[in-house]
């Protein structure tokens, strides 16, 4: 049965990459090849095809072509003068099989053999299939040594259909987050291998594996607990074994040494471009360690909780209380790894990672989390009632997965980093995307309505173009006087030049209370999200007055951007 559903597994995945959503067919920022993907791709043509590695001239010319991001941050300028790429090379090294077959298919049927043209936009996709297939294969064959076929077909459900990382293997597959995902199997496998028959080239092998996730991600310098935890029963049955290993000098030198492999060559390229052997390339994004660290955030927040947008990993939470409660064999190896991938995954600053469905962040991990899974899983589809529960819990999160990828590529409802608790309710499990519940993004209130026969006209302003206008962090005054309790009505006639889609860039209506000279409450709505180039429309904002006193309104438009926006003209109405 397990076997059946991996199948039905991968046929859905190829199914969302090659049709539903194929990124290798689509162009600039929505290509495979872009956003942090061709920072990770960056070294294989900038070695291989154009010979800049140090200063990077091709790319400006790339970047104007295929528009891969909307700021070239996938690389900066050292103090040395040369160009120092962002990303370790770890997945430049994965995707270079993918690359070097595109690049001389390019050649032979006639595609720009420029390293962004659709035929290497293709293999990176198909490439990316192949390995989230051989994560899900070596995953089936590692949990079939512990488990029942039926728990394994569970959590490949669970995993493949009903969690992030479908979206994460499939439609945005060449993401690190597939690839480290499917080098834990494989880290997994050749760890039991390697107390199951005590060889020592499971162990090179396995330190091997894990030199490459550091090199693609540090901190997977995690992993080197499972390698030396595995199969221990406790906390001192790990310090005893640690004892052993010490006393094995060749195994660990040798170990070592395979461990070094792949971080050395990224030593390498530092030295070669900086003329330093080690460069923090991330400049200044980092961890917060203890204060500001992002934990209840990263987990339960509607911005982007693991939780609330990937609700089947309750599973691995009530797994790792369960099995301390049995005290299961490996339960403290499982607690320790989630919390370790917890800590670390939240203390980086921008917890949100970008535009992610959920937190991408910890997508690698699930192998280790598919244990306390199933653990909890099998022993409770022994129970009658239990099992009938789950089985409709697993089916609910299926859908709700299935509805929020949907919904993160053709549907438009989920917007990446912008959710709040008012629009992630308004929205959830519909299939139209209402323009009008935009604005909730902004104002994170639930729905104010306003009863139009009861409405008292407050102003009704034309403005001049000098005075309605603004643009480059400038803004525009467009009510300044005292107002009632209760709620109110604005009502602007915008026009735009230019639509301003970055959305940290779009102008916004703000709506102020306040006291003398103090804010007591502001609500906004960014008002390019409604407006076209050269588009002139109405734009309404309903909001209602704080509890705190407040002496007056005041109403104006902000434009952090250099395309220009104009109030032509305000309604302000009070409901009586």
């Amino acid at each position: 049965m397990s076997k059946r559903i991996l199948y039905i597994g991968l046929l859905c995945m190829i199914y969302a990459s090659f049709i539903y959503y194929p990124k290798w067919k689509m162009s600039r920022t929505e290509a495979t090849i872009s956003w942090d993907v061709s920072g990770y791709y960056l070294y294989l043509p900038a070695l291989f095809i154009y010979s800049d590695i140090k200063q990077l001239e091709w790319k400006k010319a790339i970047d104007d072509r295929y528009f891969p991001s909307s700021s070239p941050y996938q690389s900066y300028t050292h103090h040395g003068g040369n160009q120092v790429m962002k990303y370790t090379l770890g997945l430049a090294i994965l995707y270079s099989p993918f690359f070097f077959t595109a690049h001389v298919l390019a050649h032979l049927f006639g595609f720009e053999a420029d390293g962004y043209s659709k035929i290497y936009q293709f293999f990176i996709s198909a490439g990316s299939l192949l390995w989230a297939a051989v994560g899900l294969w070596f995953l089936r064959i590692l949990l079939l040594r512990f488990f029942g076929d039926r728990a394994v077909s569970l959590v490949l459900i669970c995993i493949i259909l009903a969690s992030n990382y479908f979206d994460y293997a499939s439609i945005t597959g060449a993401m690190s987050h597939n690839y480290l995902f499917t080098l834990y199997t494989v880290l997994l496998y050749s760890i039991d291998n390697y107390y199951l028959h005590k060889k020592n080239k499971w162990f090179y092998i396995s330190c091997m594996i894990i030199g490459l996730m550091v090199l693609i991600r540090p901190t997977e310098i995690i992993s080197i607990l499972l390698l030396f935890g595995w199969k221990t029963d406790s906390i001192e049955a790990f310090k005893t074994r640690i004892v052993h290993f010490a006393s094995a000098y060749k195994l660990l030198l040798f170990g070592g040494i395979s461990f070094l492999l792949f971080p050395f060559l990224q030593s390498c390229y530092w030295k070669y471009v900086t003329g330093e052997w080690i460069v923090y390339s991330y400049q200044d994004q980092g961890f917060s360690w203890l204060e500001g660290h992002h934990i209840l955030q990263g987990l339960f927040s509607y911005r982007a909780g693991w939780i609330v947008y990937t609700p089947v990993m309750v599973l691995v939470l009530a797994g790792m209380i369960y099995t301390l409660w049995k005290s299961v064999h490996h339960a403290w190896l499982y607690l320790l790894f989630i919390l370790l991938s917890l800590y670390l995954t939240f203390a980086w600053d921008e917890w949100t990672y970008g535009g992610s469905l959920g937190q991408r962040a910890l997508v690698q991990h699930y192998p280790v989390m598919a244990f306390p899974m199933i653990i909890l899983i099998r022993d409770l589809i022994s129970f009658q009632k239990l099992k009938y529960l789950l089985f409709v819990f697993i089916s609910g999160c299926l859908y709700y997965n299935l509805w929020l990828t949907h919904q993160a590529h053709r549907g438009g409802i989920y917007e990446a980093g912008m959710m709040n608790k008012a629009y992630f309710w308004q929205t959830i499990f519909k299939n139209e995307n209402n323009p009008e519940d935009k604005k909730l993004l902004d104002t994170n209130e639930p729905i104010i309505l306003f009863d139009n026969s009861k409405e008292q006209a407050v102003a009704d302003n034309v403005f001049d173009q000098d005075k309605g206008c603004a643009q480059n962090s400038g803004y525009a005054l467009l009510y300044n006087d005292k107002i009632t309790s209760g709620k109110i009505k604005v009502e602007v006639l915008c026009k735009a030049g230019l639509k301003e889609w970055n959305v940290w860039q779009m102008a916004q209506l703000v709506v102020k209370y306040k006291q003398d000279k103090e804010d007591v409450k502001t609500t906004v709505i960014r008002v390019h999200r409604f407006l076209n180039d050269n588009d002139e429309k109405w734009i309404d904002l309903v909001t209602t007055s704080p509890k705190k006193p407040f002496n007056k309104l005041e109403i104006t438009i902000w434009n952090p951007s250099d395309k220009s926006i104009c109030a032509k003209a305000l309604k302000l109405y009070a409901e009586q």
